[in-house]
């Protein structure tokens, strides 16, 4: 079983929130009942995989991972028994630290992207700062305005 990135967030979503360990348990019980194996190694890549694409956020804190801006939650095969299958309730996220630490992220990532004048990065970060807009019904526009600076004042940036 390999999970697709919106799967990993259906999971996820499904209880608020989840601990890597907990969403690799989750996803060996789905996938023993459904007489497969999961490759924990590639289960573990694809969790970090959506966390560099933003489907995923770490609440270090909390030692959890949320719904990102990036997802679009669905459930997997089998992910109707998930809720049997991993004993944890639904949990309270502090929704506004989540986003406080996006926007860290984002920064971090922005001032990379542009020393590294990765053009490729740029645009997939304004791609992010979209979706974060929606899902944290906020204003990026200052964010946003950034990237495209750089990508206007740069035209030399490589891919």
């Amino acid at each position: 079983m390999y999970p697709t990135l919106d799967e990993l967030v259906g999971a996820v979503d499904l209880f608020g929130g989840l601990s890597r360990e907990e969403l690799i348990g989750g996803f060996e019980d789905i996938g023993a009942r459904m007489g497969g194996d999961v490759d924990i190694n590639a289960l573990n890549l694809r969790i970090d995989e959506a966390i560099e694409k933003y489907y995923l956020i770490e609440v270090a804190d909390q030692g959890l991972l949320v719904a990102g801006p990036s997802a679009l939650p669905e459930l997997p095969e089998g992910g109707e028994d998930l809720p049997h299958l991993i004993l944890v309730g639904e949990r309270e996220i502090n929704r506004e630290e989540v986003e406080k630490s996006v926007v860290k992220k984002i920064d971090k990532e922005i001032e990379i992207a542009i020393s590294e004048k990765d053009r490729s990065r740029i645009e997939s970060l304004l791609d992010v700062c979209y979706d974060f807009e929606i899902w944290a019904e906020v204003d990026a526009g200052g964010i946003r305005k950034k990237l495209e600076m750089a990508i206007d004042d740069r035209g030399d940036i490589e891919e």
